[in-house]
């Protein structure tokens, strides 16, 4: 029986959640529409305990990137740069559900930053130790 597991578990991060930082709250009920879990951690916490307790295995959508790049490989961590695009929640959440998909993100077993652009060209970096 544990044979029949094995394959499951090259998916590390959870299908249809992502975490989504205080500055972007707003976009969580654009990306609920769009099938995607969303996840807010509570206001207020360092970005250390965001990392900590949210971040593991997880997708991070964020405006501030940089504060998480270095945690993101130690953590397994997914982040979604919006930093160089239009923040209107709805036009960014579509962009958001179709990155995921077109990039296979839920697939993805190892830190990695995805800067989105406003042309769709995103950057996509694995951060690899």
């Amino acid at each position: 029986m544990d044979d029949l597991l094995k394959p499951l578990e090259i998916l590390a991060m959870p299908r249809g959640t992502v975490v989504v930082d205080e500055n972007l709250a707003n976009l969580a009920p654009f990306l609920e529409k769009k099938g995607i879990r969303v996840r807010l951690p509570p206001k207020g916490l360092s970005d250390d305990k965001i990392a900590e307790d949210y971040l593991p295995n997880r997708i991070f959508i964020t405006n501030n990137s940089k504060d998480f790049v270095d945690m993101a490989s130690e953590y397994d961590i997914g982040i979604i740069a919006t930093e160089n695009v239009v923040k209107d929640p709805e036009h960014l959440a579509k962009m958001i559900s179709n990155a995921i998909k077109n990039y296979s993100l839920w697939g993805i077993r190892h830190g990695y930053v995805l800067n989105l652009k406003n042309d769709n060209k995103h950057k996509l970096t694995p951060l690899v130790d």
